[in-house]
């Protein structure tokens, strides 16, 4: 069941990808860790949760996100029963936070901590490696989800990655939106 939720999410991770590519006609899309906080918020949309039953899975819970100006997805996330503003990114393989945003959500770590390498847009760094109580989206909630936290200067926004995408029922792209259930 895992191998097959990570199959899926290489899927929709490759449809993504193909959208973005025929729809900017082959332009590099925008790299994550270029995009200002503090524009966050005017170019994120509100995600629209909701609950609907399906035959084969019971009661699920149901968020639409809509894609933000410059096509990207952003969401607002509680981790820790703390909201963050996070970029949806298929291609990061962990939940990326910066070290104010986590300290906010009470996940404390010292300069030892940071020992793992990463790359990211401003290049090469070291992260720690942390596992969060829990994150929520919308009525969407995972427990113990595994995350990188890097230094403020290095990731100038959260990045929600396949640590927690993976762990939801699906994850589907569709005209201008993202549909995450779980």
């Amino acid at each position: 069941m895992r191998s097959e939720i990570i199959i899926a999410g290489g899927i929709v991770a490759a449809a993504i990808v193909g959208v973005r590519f025929i729809e900017t006609g082959g332009g590099e899309p925008v790299e994550a860790a270029q995009i200002p906080v503090d524009q966050l918020q005017a170019a994120a949309p509100a995600i629209v949760p909701s609950a609907s039953f399906t035959a084969s899975t019971g009661w699920q819970s149901e968020v639409k996100i809509s894609a933000a100006r410059d096509r990207q997805f952003y969401v607002e996330a509680d981790v820790n029963r703390r909201a963050a503003n996070f970029l949806v990114d298929t291609g990061a393989s962990y939940v990326a936070m910066r070290d104010s945003d986590a300290r906010v959500a009470g996940v404390y770590t010292e300069w030892g901590d940071y020992t793992y390498p990463v790359r990211t847009a401003n290049g090469e760094t070291k992260a720690a490696f942390v596992t969060l109580d829990q994150m929520e989206v919308g009525d969407i909630r995972v427990e113990d989800v595994k995350a990188f936290i890097l230094p403020d200067d290095q990731l100038s926004v959260n990045l929600l990655g396949m640590s927690f995408l993976s762990r939801l029922e699906s994850v589907e792209a569709r005209a201008g939106e993202l549909v995450l259930r779980g």
